[in-house]
């Protein structure tokens, strides 16, 4: 699933000024617009999982994040994008379990071990792994 350079390069500038910066409304100003700039992308026909998955990312409340990673996950639909819902799934499970829902971590961590397999990216593996043992 090809993401468009230019999408990749204004969700970083977002990414960078929300890492940086250590004034709240500052970072409620950045994210904000990181919103807005997905949900302009979206209604323009450009509905990548890249898009909701950073902004889940980048939201401090687990409970406001997954809705964001369930958008993103429903956009990874396709074949080619193998990567992007492992990393949702991951996100979703590390998610669940931080407001308690171990059940729903439990299968979002499963789903995500089972299509990661066929990926390259053995940190990612690594860390559904720990996630795994970590919760029996």
């Amino acid at each position: 699933m090809e993401l468009k350079a230019d999408v990749w390069d204004r969700v970083m500038e977002f990414a960078t000024l929300l890492v940086n910066e250590d004034r709240t409304d500052r970072y409620w100003t950045n994210y904000n617009a990181l919103r807005d700039y997905c949900e302009a992308q979206s209604l323009g026909g450009y509905n990548h999982p890249f898009l909701w998955e950073s902004l889940g990312d980048f939201t401090t409340s687990d409970s406001a994040a997954i809705p964001l990673y369930l958008r993103a996950l429903e956009a990874a639909a396709e074949e080619d994008a193998r990567e992007y819902r492992v990393s949702i799934r991951f996100a979703l499970a590390e998610r669940y379990r931080a407001i308690g829902k171990e059940d729903l971590a439990l299968e979002y961590a499963i789903a995500a071990d089972d299509e990661a397999r066929n990926l390259s990216d053995l940190e990612l593996r690594r860390n559904i792994s720990k996630f795994l043992l970590a919760q029996k």
